[in-house]
């Protein structure tokens, strides 16, 4: 599920002594259009709270609101917690990173604050925010080489304190001739499907690595240079 942050809740209307959203503007969880749900008032009721489904009107496809009526009321007091099920939602970055070992805790809280300022529509704040991101994840890298450098210059040199070929060069001792996997993938021992799990993770990883951040990369990088010329 992916919860929707109060500045996207366009209108509300009351629940007993709560208010709950009609109107939600939202990335749609099948077309990824970012469009106005108006929430049907045919909600099914649940101790915990309400669920009611309405179709995006980009691609008509269904979406699943949740709303929590109960222990998840903010800090006003006034408004319920709301989610979209959304199987793509814990594909996120912040996701991912929240539960890797090494990410720096500043970096987290600067991401996760760039996304909830965008998401409630705050374009300064967007903005500070995502300078914060960069300048966070530079210095991570670069350490007292970012002081006094602007982000141009401190980008220029990152590749030379990253090493960007390790995950994929330490690929190669996992696929050793003698190794497990080598056997595994050569058909010579039995994989059960567990590793066949693991192994799919990897290959998903490896076109990630390869193809898919680049190519994002590249476009997007594409898309602001068009805006701005």
């Amino acid at each position: 599920m992916r919860r929707i942050n109060p500045g996207s809740v366009n209108s509300y209307i009351r629940y007993g002594n709560i208010k709950i959203p009609k109107s939600i503007q939202s990335e749609c969880p099948e077309c990824r259009k970012t469009t106005e749900f108006l929430l049907n008032a045919n909600f099914q009721s649940s101790k915990n709270g309400l669920v009611t489904e309405t179709s995006c009107p980009t691609c008509k496809k269904s979406a699943v609101f949740i709303i929590m009526t109960k222990d998840t009321i903010d800090e006003q007091g006034e408004h319920a917690d709301t989610y979209i099920y959304d199987i793509q939602a814990a594909k996120h970055p912040i996701h991912q990173i929240e539960s890797l070992p090494n990410i720096p805790k500043d970096l987290i809280r600067a991401y996760r604050s760039a996304i909830n300022v965008h998401q409630s529509r705050g374009n300064s704040a967007t903005a500070v925010m995502s300078k914060r991101v960069i300048e966070s994840i530079l210095k991570h890298f670069l350490k007292e080489k970012s002081k006094g450098q602007p982000l141009s210059q401190q980008l220029e040199i990152l590749p030379n304190h990253v090493d960007l070929a390790k995950p994929i060069q330490a690929l190669s001792h996992l696929l050793a001739v003698d190794g497990t996997l080598h056997r595994m993938l050569e058909l010579e021992t039995e994989m059960d499907y567990e590793t066949t799990s693991l192994l799919m993770e990897l290959l998903e990883s490896i076109i990630e690595y390869l193809f898919v951040l680049p190519g994002k990369i590249e476009v997007t990088h594409n898309k602001i240079s068009k805006k701005f010329n």
